[in-house]
């Protein structure tokens, strides 16, 4: 396989991006028919960047009318995993993620994986 010239600068920002911001994470790998702990899948803990959003309210009215009372909280958050460091990671929806490092250790549902991109796997995440 034959790679573009940036592709080694490109591994080089990202592994220094990750040394700042990537933190801890545990996987813990769902199976799609049964809902539970996928056996042939045990769970692994590596490091990657997790981005949690500030959250938004929304209306469930939407702009139409401000009476409404109801309204939904949610944060974007979105885990990004060098494909350099993890090559073999394979990640489903309805996987869980579980932020180590943060108090409480929050944990996320994987609602899609973006497995394009040539430098990161990206997870889009949802409360879980």
């Amino acid at each position: 396989m034959l790679s573009a010239r940036y592709h080694l600068l490109r591994d080089r920002t990202i592994s220094a991006v990750d040394r700042s911001f990537a933190e801890p994470v545990r996987l813990l790998f769902i199976d799609a028919k049964t809902g539970k702990v996928d056996e042939n899948r045990p769970a692994v803990v590596i490091e990657a960047v997790l981005r949690v959003g500030g959250g938004k309210t929304t209306s469930v009215a939407r702009a139409a009318s401000s009476s409404w009372r109801t309204r939904i909280h949610a944060q974007k958050a979105e885990l990004h995993i060098d494909r350099t460091k993890y090559p073999d990671l394979v990640v489903r929806s309805r996987d869980i993620v579980r932020a180590l490092a943060r108090t409480g250790e929050p944990r996320f549902e994987v609602a899609a994986v973006d497995d394009r991109g040539s430098s990161r796997l990206v997870l889009q995440l949802g409360e879980a």
